[in-house]
């Protein structure tokens, strides 16, 4: 058995997003992800058996690693809006730092190549976000009358577009803006 080159597989891996990014899953093919990552096509079948195999296996690193990411330095003892805040802050630093990775993820949760067990995994990477919102209703600090899981999505919506408006240089984000973005996002939710 070979042993793979890590700078390889890191090599598809952005190859596959930078691919992504530009042309959607539709026209993605072994071949132009090999070109992409500036290896041959045979080289890149050791890899990956098959398009199917890389994506799932692409799909699954980075979930793990944004996983790591959202929750990061989470103090339960905190007061519940600056437990919000965290989480907030982490996922917008995610979204702008890890852009190309986070499109990638997007665009395979609606994908057909995403199997119920991964999207499963999707789902669980929310639960704890959703429960904390939950708590929150129970202790009167957010809307009580809104489903929890609709207001975790109402947040990662504006996140998301704020980033993305960022990315594409039609608009700066600075320390203000992040602060004034958290609050207009806080706003939305709280009691």
């Amino acid at each position: 058995m070979r042993v793979k080159d890590k700078n390889k597989t890191i090599a598809i891996y952005n190859a596959v997003m930078f691919l992504v990014e530009k042309e959607g899953f539709g026209g993605l093919t072994m071949s132009k992800i090999a070109k992409q990552a500036k290896l041959a096509t045979g080289t890149l079948y050791i890899y990956f058996e098959s398009k199917e195999l890389l994506i799932n296996a692409l799909y699954l690193e980075l979930q793990e690693n944004a996983a790591s990411r959202f929750l990061a330095d989470f103090d339960e003892t905190a007061p519940f809006k600056n437990k919000i805040k965290g989480i907030w802050i982490n996922y917008f630093n995610h979204r702008i730092e890890f852009y190309k990775e986070s499109v990638f993820l997007e665009q395979y949760y609606r994908s057909p190549y995403i199997s119920e067990e991964q999207r499963k995994i999707a789902h669980d990477l929310k639960v704890p976000i959703i429960k904390l919102l939950e708590e929150g209703q129970k202790e009167g600090e957010v809307k009580s009358n809104i489903d929890a899981a609709l207001l975790f999505y109402s947040m990662l919506g504006f996140i998301r577009e704020i980033a993305a408006e960022h990315f594409l240089g039609t608009y700066t984000i600075s320390d203000q803006t992040i602060e004034e973005a958290f609050e207009l996002s806080w706003n939305g939710i709280k009691k």
